[in-house]
């Protein structure tokens, strides 16, 4: 199925015409994508005739865009046949860094995370988003709230319609939740002259924080180690065990309260974190975005951005989240409303506190 995929999806390209802006923009994505796209063989094995199609149908859409805004939605309609997560268009009247989508205006970022106790026994954390804009906001928050938190042994963990980010505004809270080493699958980056350009890259779009450089630069010095067209694991293994300095006044119970909002960085603090016993996953599957990742830019001919990932995870393909999502241990239905959803915390924590989720 790849080669036949691949097959017909390269006969497209070599018969795509450069008529104009768009279609010029539509070949360079179809292109970059195939070459760079941590998922992109993965994806022509599974549905390159599909691929294929969407695009023959968005290079005939192409050539009639009466405008900016609607060749946008050509090419988003037609990256996303590729994968529906980690995957899309930045207008050019965007900024870079915005993120992907056909919207008139990058959303605002989300709210930060907040404590609030829930009487004597039970600690609720929201954490909203993993994105870059907190800063050291959870360390903060965990700081500024260390008594409070040591001093109930119920927690609730709300990550509801957290779109991700990084791994590194969920890392201060394993010291809380784990007894011992992470266990943790890795991700391998596909290597290629573009990624690892973007690798090097990456840092400067956040202000360059040293956290960052001391991650990235040895990925990248990894990635330039490796063959052309092979994966570069992030770590030594493909799976490692992270050590975590234990706080020393733990909760008993955690309840982590998901939902198909949840996503990327958010789907590996839940994966992480239900690798504790002290910790249950509560809510709705999540989102599944998580299997390629390390979102990363490529300025496309017109000014416009192709967002694409780097990496895949070494769970695959035995463990695949894309899709899917990852169950949780108690299973909430949908609220019908926000007073429903605001009454998903009331619910977990009285089940915490010994009584029924009903």
């Amino acid at each position: 199925m790849f080669r036949l995929g691949l097959f017909l999806f390269t006969a497209l390209l070599g018969n795509a015409s450069n008529a104009s802006p768009c279609v010029a923009d539509l070949e360079d994505a179809a292109h970059f994508i195939a070459a760079n796209d941590a998922g992109a063989r993965d994806h022509l094995a599974s549905h390159g005739p599909a691929i294929a199609t969407a695009f023959d149908t968005a290079r005939r859409a192409a050539k009639g865009a009466p405008d900016d805004a609607a060749c946008d939605g050509i090419l988003n309609t037609y990256v996303l046949a590729w994968r529906p997560t980690h995957m899309g268009i930045v207008p050019a009247r965007w900024s870079a860094g915005a993120a992907p989508s056909v919207q008139p205006a990058p959303p605002e970022p989300p709210s930060g995370p907040r404590f609030q106790a829930l009487g004597k026994d039970t600690a609720l954390l929201v954490l909203p988003s993993f994105g870059e804009h907190l800063g050291n906001a959870v360390p903060k928050l965990l700081a500024e709230h260390r008594t409070a938190l040591a001093a109930r042994k119920y927690w609730i963990i709300d990550v509801r319609g957290n779109s991700g980010g990084s791994d590194a505004h969920h890392a201060p809270l394993r010291p809380w939740l784990f007894d011992g080493p992470l266990q943790r699958h890795g991700v391998e980056f596909l290597v290629t002259p573009a990624n690892i350009q973007a690798q090097q890259d990456a840092c400067l779009r956040i202000g360059n924080p040293q956290w960052c450089v001391q991650m990235m630069a040895p990925v990248a010095a990894r990635m330039r180690s490796r063959p052309m067209g092979s994966f570069a694991l992030m770590a030594e293994r493909p799976v490692v065990a992270e050590t975590v300095v234990l706080e020393p006044r733990r909760p008993q119970r955690v309840a982590v309260l998901a939902d198909g909002g949840c996503a990327s960085s958010c789907e590996q603090f839940v994966l992480d974190a239900r690798a504790s016993y002290r910790v249950k996953i509560a809510g709705r599957p999540t989102m599944g975005a998580i299997d390629y990742a390390n979102g990363r830019y490529h300025a496309l001919p017109s000014g416009r951005t192709l967002f694409y990932a780097t990496s895949r995870s070494t769970r695959l393909p035995a463990m695949r989240v894309e899709g899917i999502g990852i169950a949780p241990d108690v299973l909430l239905p949908s609220p019908r409303d926000a007073a429903a959803r605001d009454a998903e915390v009331a619910r977990v924590q009285r089940w915490l506190e010994g009584g029924l989720l009903e």
